[in-house]
């Protein structure tokens, strides 16, 4: 028999083979753990409390203590016989929210994706003997050469008309028959707008004859297990691993939809309840390596000098060739992207922000493991992606994390130290906007210099990495246990080792930080020098993202991660990837509109751009070597 895993507190249980990985066990049960190193045993987020037969490697992530209280990584734990594993807070990956922002609205009518369309038919005489589908087409308007369908779906035409008996809903995506059901249900047409992104996929359910919104849902990508970023990801396909990583972003999206239909069956939202088979139409937007993934074509090439990829424009496809778990018929279109790093999703930023449709120039920063920046108006667009690295998600950082319960997502330091977690629970880390705060607090103190140097406090102290600052002491924080009888184990893992730790961040961490905005600055400089203008010129800056969402804009622009403009140039977007693909999925104009981005959007490649380089060294100072471009922050600092 195979063993069997139990994981709390979730309390779910999977048998899986010997030799399995406690990691992926976990994955195949639904329980999300934190990973960012592919299995590699190298970023030490997997760390469990286990009980039972399984074969582990030490590492120097667990010391002798906590090893000897049964802490082991989950990458590197092979499951030999039953076991239970406990999977405390800090290694818990948490859904997060879906932040919506300020988008371009300004749908005229909607022209969805796949719309509803009632045909009645008169029945066929001796007289009158048209075939069922050539009678079909002239009732809907179309040539016998004109509309095309699939044979299963022609297979299906003859019972479909007749147990309607002779009135059907036809479901079109331009000259397509995506399905054709019985009688009148032109009201119950319904589709999905998806954004994959390298982290997070979210999800939102929407009434394509209405436009309304009716349930939304967002999770870890599945393939976290498999590395942080899609270098590691593109990797681990190079060896056998494609067709996992395509089954796992899949599964992703399967388990959303499985959220807003209940499980294929019915979504309970603002009073409607909806089938999955009723779902005709679905939108998606990701970056290329995503797309690239969830198509099952080979990323290899994307990592590899001259950078191209299979395709930046996505055949048709549907539901059932995918492996989406909805009416197998249904339309799958993906938002265009344009170049190997600069993918649908920015695309749909694009679409999104309207910023191609603006006599004005516009600056447009999408912040994530990548920051990519789009340059333009409603004439031209220039696009590059900077390698800003993972520090604003929690990487590279040794108290950092994802935005989730817990996380620290303000601080200020005038008047002393003062902070705020998301849920308003214990702290246990920084995400991204806490960072940015405490970078620029530290700064505007004068606890950090320029060079991101920590400069002599009473919060500054030699720790195991160098000198640290610390945020927050574990002393002074809140302090809560596990339940014991929730977690059905023999011991709590915190009344054998306590696992408070003061929150400090280092002048590596810092360096790390620096670094990451260092690279959209001076992305954003050399698109701007292409075009010949300097930021005073730009009318509008978009932030993209839910981690931009939450940025403080004077915290950003104090460290230079962003330009010292007026701040009313400035609009955050929030999840502008799913609002475009939202756009794209409600409106044919919004459709043409990101075909057009993509056409005239031109590419500029910053690694071989010295450019680059040169404007990335003035701007890993804080906020940058010339202090003039900064004129707030020059009055503050004196």
């Amino acid at each position: 028999m195979s063993p069997q895993v139990t994981f709390h507190p979730k309390g779910r249980s999977i048998d899986v083979p010997t030799g399995t990985s406690l990691l992926e066990a976990a994955i195949l049960a639904g329980v999300e753990v934190n990973s960012a190193c592919a299995g590699k045993g190298v970023c030490g987020r997997c760390r469990v409390v286990v009980e039972g037969d399984i074969d582990s490697q030490n590492t120097t992530h667990i010391t002798v203590e906590e090893w000897a209280s049964g802490y082991r990584l989950a990458c590197l734990s092979k499951i030999k016989g039953d076991c239970v594993v406990f999977v405390p807070e800090e290694s818990q990956l948490k859904p997060m929210q879906i932040v919506g922002g300020k988008v371009s609205n300004d749908l005229k009518a909607l022209s969805p994706q796949v719309r509803a369309v009632y045909a009645k038919m008169s029945p066929p005489t001796l007289q009158d003997n048209d075939a069922d589908l050539e009678r079909l087409q002239k009732q809907l308007g179309y040539e016998p050469d004109e509309l095309e369908m699939s044979l299963s779906l022609l297979r299906e035409l003859p019972k479909v008309i007749r147990e309607g008996e002779w009135t059907v809903t036809a479901f079109l995506d331009d000259d397509i028959l995506v399905d054709i059901r019985s009688w009148n249900c032109v009201s119950r047409n319904f589709g999905v707008a998806v954004d994959i992104g390298t982290t997070t996929v979210a999800l939102q359910l929407v009434d394509l004859s209405t436009g309304e919104m009716i349930a939304q849902a967002s999770d870890y990508n599945r393939q976290l297990m498999y590395g942080e970023d899609v270098l590691a990801r593109i990797m681990y396909g190079e060896d056998n691993g494609q067709e996992r990583l395509r089954f796992m972003i899949v599964d992703t999206i399967n388990h959303l939809l499985a959220r807003v239909c209940n499980a294929g069956e019915v979504c309970v939202g603002k009073g409607k309840k909806v089938c999955a088979e009723e779902i005709m139409a679905v939108s998606v937007a990701g970056n290329t390596t995503m797309m690239h993934m969830l198509l099952g074509l080979d990323a290899k090439w994307i990592r590899y000098s001259p950078y191209t990829p299979v395709t930046n424009l996505s055949p048709r496809t549907n539901a059932g060739e995918l492996g989406l778990n909805i009416n197998p018929h249904a339309s799958v279109h993906l938002v265009p992207g344009r170049a190997s790093y600069v993918g649908g999703d920015i695309i749909a930023d694009v679409v999104a922000s309207g910023m191609a449709k603006n006599e004005g120039i516009s600056l447009l920063i999408d912040v994530g493991t990548n920051g990519e920046v789009v340059l333009g108006n409603k004439d031209w667009l220039l696009a590059c992606s900077a390698s800003a690295g993972p520090a604003f998600e929690g990487g590279e950082v040794c108290h950092g994390m994802r935005a989730g319960d817990g996380a620290i997502e303000k601080v200020s330091l005038k008047g002393g130290v003062q902070y705020s977690t998301i849920g308003k629970t214990r702290p246990k880390g920084l995400c991204g906007s806490g960072l940015i705060d405490l970078l620029a607090q530290m700064f505007l103190t004068g606890v950090l210099d320029k060079k991101g140097h920590l400069q002599p406090s009473d919060r500054v102290r030699e720790g195991e990495f160098g000198k640290e600052y610390v945020l927050v002491y574990s002393k002074d924080a809140e302090k809560d246990g596990y339940d014991i009888k929730a977690t059905g184990m023999s011991c709590c893992p915190t009344d054998k080792v306590e696992r408070r730790r003061d929150i400090t961040v280092t002048e590596e961490d810092i360096a790390n930080i620096v670094r990451t905005k260092a690279s959209i600055y001076a992305a954003a400089e050399v698109l701007l020098d292409t075009a010949g203008m300097s930021f005073i010129d730009l009318q509008h800056v978009y932030i993209a993202g839910g981690f931009g969402h939450h940025i403080d804009l004077d915290n950003a622009v104090a460290i230079g991660l962003l330009p010292d403009l007026p701040r009313e140039r400035f609009t955050f977007l929030g999840n502008a990837s799913l609002d475009g693909a939202k756009l794209c999925l409600l409106s044919k104009e919004k459709r043409e509109e990101a075909l057009a981005a993509h056409r005239a959007m031109t590419y500029v490649e910053l690694s071989t751009d010295q450019r680059f380089f040169d404007r990335f060294s003035s701007a890993s100072f804080l906020p940058h070597t010339d202090l003039a471009r900064f004129p707030s922050i020059e009055q503050i600092r004196g």
